[in-house]
């Protein structure tokens, strides 16, 4: 069967924009680095960026209960205020709660210990005070000898995913090999007698897991009397809204500052804290500024190649013009070449751009990764990109008489 006019129309402009490219090798080579270059920055910003989101809640990941009561002066996680300590214990009768769990939550000062050249110094540091007969996370640390060791005052357990730059003993990551280190958190004696892994990010780059009691003594500002959260885990799960309305009857119930405590799904909260950090933070804000400035700069880099292509076959595509094809076919058959470009530039950006994910997520213990997402988006913006530029490439072509071309 015979090809249709259109199909074979479309066969020859790729055919044409294939030739272009294959007759001037060295150009072509030199173009698909350019816009590979463009691509691998765009990919490295939306990493950047979707590290903000990712890093929001891996303490609310970690949460086994479907409804969070916080303090109406919360900020974010690491800065919630606090509660009355009664408080989960008035929730816990309310019919529709299996229980009510408290987690003292904050950010302390960690000294790192002096070793070698390196002097001691003071970092901020996340910290995390639970109730070990119920703890406030799914974590299997929490269970056996390290949990028995955490009821001795003073005893922390440490993110194995803690910057380097509080101090582990390989100078890489904190293990088993820092299991008996003894610093100062909050100018108070402290013991390291395990570790953890929940994950840090860009809030905090490391954290401290410990008893609520010792939470209170590693903390600057006292903290007996108070609950920084309360996890409510409900007798049916699925009704989580039934649930919801019953605690927030409770609350209203209560009176005084309890009163004034908001009640919030956990799938919410995951929301909030999300959209927080990438719109009402300077970090998010940067990342986005970051994205955007990417796709701004590839444009450019995309335009300035495909323009020199322009002019480089300016003389072919005015005998095209000359010979009566239509401005329209001259603008797809550029289109079909800066596709081509982009389609060939983006695996190797691709490879590239996931090894730099790697290292990055190494060297700064911020996790970015790749998502199938994240390809088939910058796989898009590639390509409008290279054919924006493209068309706005050939516009001195098109404005121009076919015999001033030559």
């Amino acid at each position: 069967m015979n090809s249709t006019p259109k199909a074979s129309a479309l066969s020859r402009r790729t055919s044409l924009a294939w030739k272009n490219l294959t007759h001037t090798l060295m150009r072509t080579v030199v173009s698909i680095g350019g816009i590979g270059f463009a691509i691998v920055l765009i990919f490295m910003q939306l990493g950047f960026l979707g590290s903000v989101g990712e890093t929001a809640t891996v303490v609310y990941e970690r949460m086994p209960c479907q409804i969070l009561v916080r303090s109406p002066d919360y900020l974010h996680v690491y800065s919630p205020s606090s509660l009355p300590g009664e408080l989960p214990n008035l929730l816990s009768s309310v019919p529709e709660v299996a229980k009510a769990t408290p987690l003292d939550i904050g950010v302390t000062e960690w000294r790192t210990p002096a070793r070698g050249n390196r002097p001691a110094s003071f970092r901020a540091i996340a910290i995390m005070g639970v109730d070990l007969d119920e703890p406030a996370f799914n974590l299997p640390e929490l269970q056996g000898q390290v949990r028995a060791e955490l009821n001795r005052a003073g005893s922390v357990i440490i993110d194995q995913d803690s910057s380097k730059d509080f101090g582990p003993l390989n100078n890489i990551a904190f293990g088993p090999q820092d299991v008996g280190m003894t610093t100062e958190v909050a100018r108070t004696n402290a013991k390291v007698v395990g570790t953890f892994k929940m994950g840090t990010g860009l809030a905090a780059n490391g954290a401290l897991l410990c008893s609520r009691e010792t939470f209170d003594k590693l903390t600057p500002m006292p903290h007996a009397g108070k609950v920084s959260l309360v996890l409510v885990s409900l007798k049916s799960p699925d009704e989580v809204e039934a649930g919801l309305r019953a605690i927030q009857r409770r609350l209203r119930s209560l009176g005084g500052q309890a009163s004034n405590a908001t009640a919030i799904t956990l799938t919410r909260a995951k929301s909030k804290e999300i959209q927080r950090w990438y719109w009402q933070t300077p970090i998010g804000l940067i990342f986005w500024v970051g994205v955007g400035m990417a796709l701004v700069v590839g444009s450019v880099i995309s335009y300035m190649i495909l323009a020199s292509d322009v002019a480089a076959h300016l003389s072919e595509y005015a005998t095209l013009r000359a010979m009566g094809y239509s401005d329209g076919y001259l603008v797809k058959t550029l289109l079909s070449q800066s596709s081509l470009l982009a389609l060939m530039a983006f695996p190797p950006s691709l490879l590239l751009a996931m090894v730099l994910y790697q290292i990055t997520s190494a060297h700064t213990s911020i996790p970015i990764h790749m998502n199938s997402f994240r390809v088939f988006f910058v796989l898009a913006m590639a390509m409008a990109m290279c054919n924006a530029a493209g068309v706005i490439a050939l516009r001195k072509l098109l404005k121009a008489e076919p015999a001033n071309l030559f």
